[in-house]
């Protein structure tokens, strides 16, 4: 090395300020936070999708889709149990209706799973989780429950077949 490249170098920091890390004053760097601009190390970043981020700027952030309060957890619940008991007299009427012509009745497990699914999903926002989820799939076994109860008839694997159908469709409209 030359004297003449060492004192070039050292002049090309003179001008510089020196940053320090915002929770590691002791450690120097050159990052900074893309959104408020602190100075961070490598120990603190946040790789996000928009850049390197301080702690408290990349906080993952829920999506307001999956971001559900208890406010419309217990509408999910209330719309559920008026549907699970609502699709159940349905259910056992059109059973009652129709025995003699088959999978008929069982049917209409399909369209009761789709039915709860929709009306809890418009009652929540159209919010989605795996709690509502849980509160569609427990709705449509209520309503299987109430027409069982109503109609008293055989428990066949056709009609459980359909009532898992039916939960499906239930939970794959909010979950």
């Amino acid at each position: 090395m030359t004297a003449g490249m060492g004192s070039a170098t050292d002049t090309e920091y003179e001008g510089h300020e020196v940053l320090t890390c915002y929770w590691h004053p002791a450690l120097e760097t050159a990052l900074s936070c893309s959104r408020c601009g602190k100075s961070i190390c490598t120990q603190c970043l946040v790789q996000a999708h928009v850049g390197i981020r301080c702690r408290e700027c990349g906080k993952a952030v829920p999506m307001p889709t999956f971001d559900v309060s208890p406010s419309y957890y217990a509408r999910a619940v209330g719309v559920g149990l008026a549907s699970g008991i609502g699709g159940g007299i349905l259910w056992a009427v059109v059973n009652l209706i129709f025995r003699g012509i088959p999978f008929l009745a069982s049917l209409i497990a399909v369209g009761i799973g789709y039915s709860v699914g929709e009306l809890i999903s418009l009652a929540v926002n159209r919010k989605r989780g795996n709690g509502l989820a849980w509160i569609a799939g427990l709705s449509v076994a209520l309503a299987f429950l109430v027409s069982w109860q109503i109609a008293h008839f055989r428990f066949e694997i056709v009609s459980l077949i359909f009532m898992g159908i039916g939960v499906y469709m239930a939970v794959q409209r909010v979950r």
